[in-house]
């Protein structure tokens, strides 16, 4: 029996993080040639996934980017979807937040989600077909306490997937983005008892955190057939938001 993503072929950016490691194992089980990116995929633990081809990508570094997606298509010949999964945090008071700081989470998480599209949307057009999937964040609507660069690169990251899909959708190409709330991972258990008021903000009106599993489940519907008429879109995978009680 032909799995859902029989002959397809996805990249996955920051496959080394648990987001993308949970995204890429789970394409990767339902039938699809999976290429995982990151600076240390080379180290990362897939288990036995016979379908994951490692390409190690700086998502930072523009050239990197366009060599990283030159070999895909010398490997692999096509590209069905992109799955941009990064993140880098920066955490404090917004009056303690330093160029630096907000500048490093601009270069890995929205530049390093806007220079894949560039490498891969020339392709995707061409072939009149494919499917691009953002992860952005929660907090992109509702920021939690001291998390000011991430919060405004979610948002922007759902106003780039709306844009993109607009634009795109007639070339063939839908794009959307993933919001993830309190999703539990090494990241969220660092982060978890720092103070009372992001305690709060995890709390969830279903119970949680999530999983990554959940986050994957949700690019996987983005990235597939079931998703035909989904575009420009952003889904919550964040248990419902806080709860009202």
């Amino acid at each position: 029996m032909p799995l859902p993503f029989d002959d397809k072929v996805f990249w996955v950016t920051g496959a080394s993080g648990a987001l993308g490691r949970a995204t890429a194992l789970l394409l990767a089980e339902r039938g699809a040639t999976v290429v995982a990116s990151g600076r240390s995929v080379a180290e990362t633990d897939f288990g036995d996934a016979p379908r994951i081809d490692r390409l190690p990508v700086d998502v930072t570094d523009d050239a990197s980017v366009r060599a990283g997606f030159a070999a895909l298509l010398e490997r692999h010949g096509r590209i069905d979807g992109l799955v941009a999964s990064t993140n880098v945090g920066a955490f404090a008071d917004f009056l303690e937040l330093t160029d630096d700081d907000w500048l490093r989470v601009i270069q890995a998480k929205l530049l390093g989600s806007v220079r894949p599209v560039r490498a891969a949307l020339p392709t995707l057009i061409d072939q009149a077909k494919g499917a691009i999937v953002l992860i952005s964040g929660r907090g992109g609507i509702d920021p939690p306490p001291q998390h000011f660069p991430g919060a405004s690169v979610n948002a922007a990251l759902d106003l780039l997937a709306q844009s993109l899909g607009r634009r795109y959708g007639p070339d063939g190409v839908r794009v959307n983005a993933v919001a993830p709330g309190p999703i539990q991972s090494p990241r969220s258990a660092r982060l978890a008892g720092a103070t009372e008021e992001r305690k709060r903000f995890s709390r969830t009106a279903t119970p949680g955190p999530g999983l990554p599993a959940d986050v994957a489940e949700a690019v996987a519907f983005l990235l597939s057939d079931a998703a035909k008429f989904v575009n420009g879109s952003r889904l919550y995978v964040d248990g419902g938001g806080q709860p009202y009680a």
